[in-house]
């Protein structure tokens, strides 16, 4: 070719080898020999060429087969499958599976443990990180409200809201269930919401008041249980490990404004309820004495026995009330009037029923002569007033139908009136203010007369004065 004729193009390089053809037998002869060794040149290339090809073959296939082998860590879990269908009845086990390589076979692994689900700002308001919580209370205001859609709230059974704040720490446990209905990426999903179905359910059924002075413990115990079984419910292999509340539930801002307030007159309310049970409980031991329980009770079902009209439990408990009263088990006040009235009585019958049998042995008598009988208490009467030392007689003719006295009694006459009234008021005070059944009164024989007694002991079962 002429460099001339055909200048844009690159010049050829040099021949490397060389044929001279110098007689034709020869030429053919050179020409099978070249063409010999050209030919089993390019067979020995073509077989190094397919055994390398079979090599890389059986490298691929090797690496396909291994690509069906999976390692299960501690922490996790799944399914394998065959074209989709889940192979095992009970999951992946930790340690090295094997399966059919895709697309025939594969592996659905998850994070069986420690997975975490948080609703903290759902029912909880939007609020300014900047400030602390004391500077949102104090500036809190009673026309400060919430908006649906960016402050979160739950509804409690008196129609107050609260707010809480709820997390929790969830773990496959049936792998199977897991993989057949929820897609991993919205396992949290599932659980916030049954956390939230639970929190809306359990706030539901108790007031503000109820909600916060429940412990921690059980509300988390409520809210785990009624979340579970919710979970349960949907059969998805998911098990509520733990169930953490970061901080006690809370009324809104302006309502925790005025906590102090709430907590002191709680406070207060609960001290006065202990006292006033206290004062109840010794006003009781003071009346009734220590066993006034069980009188308080048959009192009370007297009474019920009476406000249904039931007569013979009535009589019944009427008859253990008056024996329990009898009884040495009661003491205080009840049993001072008891023994006071049983006193009254024995007066009463050493008295009026002296009398009363007196005047019934007169009887006879007196129906055959009352005359006689009507003058002789007269003179009985007229005895007994005569013989007092005050009396001042005075004697008055029968003939003289009218009289007009000036008299000027005796002065001794009427200083002994006069001590004889003081004493009967003294003798009135002291039986009306001394207290009969008092332990610490002393008896007669231990008084030592002689003596000045400045203090009371108890020796032996006795009281006695000590100088």
């Amino acid at each position: 070719m002429d460099p001339q004729q055909h200048p844009n193009q690159e010049p050829r390089r040099e021949a490397s080898a060389k044929f001279v053809l110098q007689d034709r037998e020869d030429n053919a002869v050179d020409l099978r020999e070249a063409m010999d060794t050209a030919h089993k040149s390019l067979a020995s290339s073509l077989q190094l060429s397919f055994r390398a090809l079979q090599l890389a073959m059986i490298v691929l296939v090797g690496l396909y087969l291994v690509s069906g082998f999976r390692t299960v860590e501690d922490s996790q879990t799944g399914v394998a499958t065959f074209f989709g269908a889940i192979l095992h009845e009970q999951g992946l086990q930790p340690g090295l599976q094997t399966n059919w390589p895709p697309p025939i076979g594969g592996f659905e692994v998850f994070d069986a443990q420690n997975r975490e689900a948080n609703i903290g700002s759902v029912f909880r308001p939007r609020i300014d990180a900047r400030l602390s919580h004391e500077q949102r209370l104090t500036k809190s205001k009673s026309t400060d409200g919430l908006v649906p859609g960016r402050d979160g709230s739950l509804l409690t059974a008196d129609g107050d809201l609260a707010h809480i704040e709820i997390s929790s720490v969830w773990e496959i446990v049936d792998p199977i269930q897991y993989a057949d209905s929820i897609p991993d990426a919205q396992g949290n999903l599932f659980v916030e919401i049954a956390l939230e179905k639970a929190a809306v359910h359990i706030v539901g059924e108790l007031t503000l008041e109820e909600l916060l002075d429940k412990p921690l413990e059980e509300l988390r115990s409520l809210l785990h249980n009624h979340a579970q079984t919710t979970l349960n419910k949907l059969e998805c292999g998911i098990r509520i490990s733990d169930v953490i509340l970061p901080s006690e539930p809370e009324p809104p801002l302006f309502i925790q404004k005025s906590y102090a307030n709430f907590d002191s007159a709680k406070i207060i309310a609960e001290t006065d309820v202990e006292r006033a049970r206290a004062s109840a409980h010794e006003t009781l031991i003071e009346a009734a004495g220590s066993n006034y329980e069980a009188l308080l009770d048959l009192i009370t079902a007297y009474e019920r026995a009476a406000e249904l009209g039931d007569d013979q439990s009535k009589k019944k408990n009427l008859v253990s009330i008056n024996k329990m009263l009898q009884d040495d088990d009661i003491s205080g006040k009840a049993a001072n009037k008891i023994s006071l009235a049983e006193g009254y009585r024995a007066q009463i019958e050493t008295t009026l029923g002296q009398d009363f049998r007196r005047f019934q042995s007169l009887l006879p008598t007196y129906r055959e002569h009352p005359e006689l009988v009507i003058k002789n208490k007269w003179y009985d009467m007229y005895a007994s007033v005569a013989k007092n030392a005050d009396v001042e007689s005075m004697f008055v003719p029968s003939f003289i139908s009218n009289v007009r006295l000036g008299i000027t009694g005796s002065d001794q006459i009427a200083q002994l009136r006069h001590t004889n009234k003081l004493r009967r008021k003294e003798a009135k005070t002291h039986i009306s203010e001394a207290d009969m059944l008092n332990p610490w009164i002393l008896r007669a024989r231990d008084i030592n007369p002689g003596t000045i007694s400045r203090e009371l002991s108890i020796e032996g079962g006795k009281v006695q004065g000590r100088n």
